[in-house]
This record gives structure tokens, C-alpha cells and sequence, in this order.
């Protein structure tokens, strides 16, 4: 199987080619959660207003039952 990387791989490697204390690598972590949240929450923002979404419609899906069935159906 052939893996090709991404631009953000490819520059993540680039930047990380030195190695890091373990201080530096736990700020990393960090900064690379910290990224991702903000990303996320960027994200539900923009679908939340994109679609109207107010505090009734959370609290209509909290109620609702949406589960998966996990029964299998009988053999024939």
C-alpha cells in the first residue's frame, strides 16, 4: 500500500525534523489540541448558524432516541 502525505503532514515533518524535549513535545500536543478545538468549534458555529439552530433544537434532540439497534435479525 502506497501512502502519500499531505501538504500539512509534509510541513508538520519540515518543521519537526529536530528533536524535541519532552516539554516541548507536551506544549506541541497542546498547541495541536488547542488547533483542532478551535477548528471544531469554528466548524459547529458556522453550521449552527448556517442552519438556525437554537436551544429548542438541542434540547428536541436530547430527547429524542436515536440508538443504534444492535439486535441482529433472525437467520433464514
Amino acid at each position: 500500500m502506497v501512502s502519500t502525505l499531505n501538504d500539512a503532514q509534509r510541513t508538520l515533518l519540515e518543521l519537526l525534523a529536530e528533536p524535541l524535549s519532552a516539554k516541548d513535545m507536551e506544549q506541541l500536543r497542546t498547541l495541536l489540541v488547542q488547533f483542532r478545538y478551535r477548528r471544531l468549534q469554528n466548524m459547529i458555529n458556522g453550521k449552527w448558524e448556517e442552519e438556525n439552530w437554537t436551544q429548542a433544537t438541542l434540547d428536541k434532540w436530547y430527547m429524542e432516541h436515536n440508538r443504534t439497534s444492535y439486535h441482529k435479525p433472525a437467520r433464514q
